[in-house]
C-alpha cells in the first residue's frame, strides 16, 4: 500500500459526500460489540453510561466508530486531503500522516 494508493482512496471517500451522523449507545452495547472499536491503542470514552457512535455513510455503511470528538456533517466538508507519510509502527501497525490541502508538487 503506497501513499498514492491511500490518498486516492481518501479522495474517493471525500468526493462521495457521505453523510456523517451519530447515535448514542450504552456502555453495555459497546462491550457487547467489541468490533466497533477499530483502534488498538485508543479506547472510546466510557463510564458515563452512554457513548456517541459516529456513523459515516447511510446508517454507517462506510464506517462507524465510538468517538467523543468533533466531526463534519459530510465527508465533502473535509476538502483536499492527502497522505504525507506512512510509518511502520510494528508488524501489523501503520501510522498514516494525513495532510489537508493539495499535495506538494513532486
Amino acid at each position: 500500500m503506497t501513499k498514492e494508493d491511500v490518498t486516492a482512496r481518501l479522495k474517493e471517500l471525500v468526493r462521495g459526500d457521505h453523510p456523517v451522523s451519530y447515535r448514542w449507545i450504552s456502555d453495555d452495547e459497546l462491550a457487547a460489540n467489541p468490533g466497533l472499536v477499530k483502534s488498538k491503542n485508543v479506547r472510546p470514552p466510557t463510564g458515563t453510561g452512554r457513548i456517541r457512535l459516529v456513523l459515516i455513510g447511510q446508517d454507517g455503511g462506510v464506517d462507524s466508530q465510538p468517538c467523543g470528538g468533533t466531526h463534519v456533517a459530510s465527508t465533502a466538508e473535509v476538502g483536499e486531503i492527502h497522505i504525507a507519510k506512512i510509518e511502520k509502527k510494528g508488524r501489523e501497525n501503520r501510522r498514516f500522516r494525513i495532510r489537508f490541502g493539495p499535495a506538494p508538487a513532486q
